[in-house]
């Protein structure tokens, strides 16, 4: 059986990583289902970008040690993933970030679920708050699994 596909943004990623934040039995469950290939993760180039720079804070603020976020960080490009990527999801970012007034970078998440017909699980209380229940493909991470 193939596996179902989801759109994730770092919002939920980090949380495999920073244990300590709410949520993240979620994320790590969502891990799990990946490892055991029942989903697949989709999204913009821009999530390893904003992984990294998650990490980057999470050592500047001494919630994990240099070393941890090298190993965090292989141990991201180890996750496969399907990058969306392409001018027309700039165009569509753009478009949602002015109709939602929400981060351009939020957005990018939001196209990458719209263009692909996929949930897009957030635990970004102020994005989801901006589109909840205008948008029939963005869920806030508790939901996944119901």
């Amino acid at each position: 059986m193939e596996p179902r596909k989801i759109a994730i943004d770092a919002s939920v990623a980090i949380k495999w990583y920073l244990t300590d934040e709410s949520n993240s039995e979620i994320a790590e469950a969502m891990l799990m289902d990946y490892k055991e290939a029942r989903i697949r993760f989709i999204v913009p180039r821009l999530f390893h970008y904003e992984m990294m720079n998650s990490i980057h804070i999470a050592v500047r603020t001494k919630r994990i040690a240099e070393g941890d976020a090298k190993e965090i960080l292989a141990d991201l490009f180890l996750i496969e993933t399907t990058i969306v990527d392409s001018d027309e999801l700039i165009k569509a970012a753009y478009l949602n970030a002015r109709k939602y007034n929400i981060s351009g970078y939020d957005a990018l998440y939001l196209s990458v679920a719209n263009k692909t017909s996929v949930m897009l699980y957030t635990a970004d209380r102020k994005f989801y708050e901006a589109i909840k229940g205008k948008e029939r493909f963005v869920k806030w991470v508790e939901d996944y699994g119901k």
